[in-house]
């Protein structure tokens, strides 16, 4: 896992820590925030953060799922 998966990755396990009920957004991973906290870099590109995100799909670290055709990445158990 690279620096910039291990934040993207670090990012969603806070997030829903701090909010287990919601799913972040591409959108909230670029900003980088839970919260009042910096979790990650910000991002200025959504596409970046998609790229990593795809990645850490591909070797397992997360799970894609959909809710009415949209996707959100939840972390996988193993």
């Amino acid at each position: 896992m690279s620096k910039a998966q291990k934040e993207i990755y670090d990012y969603i396990v806070e997030f829903y820590k701090a909010q287990p009920e919601l799913a972040p957004s591409l959108r909230d991973m670029c900003s980088g925030r839970v919260g009042d906290r910096q979790i990650c870099k910000p991002r200025s590109s959504r596409t970046s953060a998609y790229g990593l995100v795809k990645s850490l799909c591909d070797k397992g670290y997360l799970e894609e799922r959909f809710y009415r055709n949209v996707a959100y990445w939840v972390p996988t158990d193993g």
